[in-house]
This record gives structure tokens, sequence and C-alpha cells, in this order.
């Protein structure tokens, strides 16, 4: 009994994380509202009572699916590279780098996928605003606590406000990002992440400050 209990388990949680997987494939490529349970259901090779097993309704499964690939995405992407980094503004700058050349799993002619969702949901819809305020904040604060970190190491300029730093530089990545999208041009990306490099560079201390500084 416990062994085919552990079975059915087991294949419940497959079914859920393939409903999730599918739902956030059709979400990005058509938006929520557009989404199609059916379409979900053929590309999760589940059956619609699995899916209503696992998810009361449509908005509870994207909820569940923007949840996951969102926070797994900003967090493979921005949130552990920096949480290791003691040089914030290199690290940064190479995250940007990737996003600029496509290199981090999406498409960028695309768009993001946290701002193609906001775009759409935020303001219309409790449930994902406050997925999306909680994600921001966690975005921000990472950045924030990371260029915190570097001030203390002297790497970044210990005159600037991490906090403000920190938004500024979610909101600039945010618009290159609808930049990419709009223009379906990668070129748009890569001019706007050299004059980026320009503004990070402008945040370390002077040559002899940082000496003194790490010193």
């Amino acid at each position: 009994m416990e062994a085919g209990s552990d079975g059915r388990h087991a294949r419940g949680d497959r079914t859920r994380q393939l409903l999730l997987e599918a739902a956030f494939a059709e979400i990005y490529e058509h938006g929520f509202q557009a989404a199609r349970l059916n379409e979900i259901i053929a590309k999760a090779g589940c059956t619609k009572g699995s899916l209503y097993h696992h998810f009361p309704d449509k908005h509870a499964l994207g909820l569940a699916a923007a949840a996951e690939f969102m926070g797994t995405y900003i967090k493979s992407v921005w949130i552990e590279p920096l949480h290791e980094t003691a040089d914030p503004l290199t690290t940064i700058r190479n995250i940007i780098r990737r996003h600029a050349d496509g290199d981090v799993g999406i498409d960028p002619r695309l768009g993001c996928p946290f701002q193609n969702l906001t775009q759409e949901m935020a303001g219309i819809d409790a449930g994902f605003q406050k997925l999306f305020t909680d994600l921001f904040a966690s975005f921000r604060g990472v950045v924030a606590a990371a260029l915190a970190k570097g001030q203390q190491n002297g790497t970044v300029r210990s005159d600037i406000d991490p906090q403000c730093v920190a938004t500024l530089i979610v909101a600039s990545h945010q618009g290159v990002a609808s930049m990419i999208k709009a223009t379906q041009n990668l070129e748009v990306g890569k001019a706007a992440a050299t004059a980026f490099f320009d503004y990070l560079d402008s945040l370390r201390p002077p040559p002899a400050a940082a000496a003194s500084e790490v010193a």
C-alpha cells in the first residue's frame, strides 16, 4: 500500500510539473488571458480531470506557473550570481551582457516573460499583482544588498544609495527588454548595454579611494 501510494504521489507530482511547464509556455507565447486550457492539457499530455485535480481553475494554474518559473528565472539569472559575488558591478555587467546576447534561456525578441505578464495583468488582478510586487521586491532587494556589500568591500562607491540604484538598474533592464521586443532588433539591447556599462563603471570608487578602502 505504501509503495503504491508513493508511486501515485510521484506520478501526481510529475503531472503537476508538466502542467506548470505547459501553462508557462502557453502564457509566454500568448499571454495569460489568451492562454488555452485545451492546448495546455495537450502539451502536458494529461487529461482535463488531472488538470482540475491539481488546480481549481485557469487562474490558479496560471498563477502557480508564473510564480514557479518567474521566481526560478530571477533566482538563477540574478539572485544566485549576485548573492555570491564580491564585485556586484562586474556581475551585473555580465548578467546584462548575457541578456543582450540572448544567452539566458529566452529569445529577447519575445520579451521578458516577467515583463510581458506584468504589462498584461498588473492592476487588473489582485493575485498576480501580489506576485509581481513580491518578485520585484526580491529582485530589487538582492541587487541593493549586493551593492551594499560592494560598498563595504570597496568595489562600489560609498556615496550611492543602494536601494535607489537597484531600482534604476531593474527599471532600465525592463525598459530595454521592452524595446527589444517592440523593435524585434537585438542590436537595440547591445547598444543600451554599452551605455549602461558606462553607468556601472561610474559607480566604482576612484582608484585611489578604492585602494584606500581596501587597505
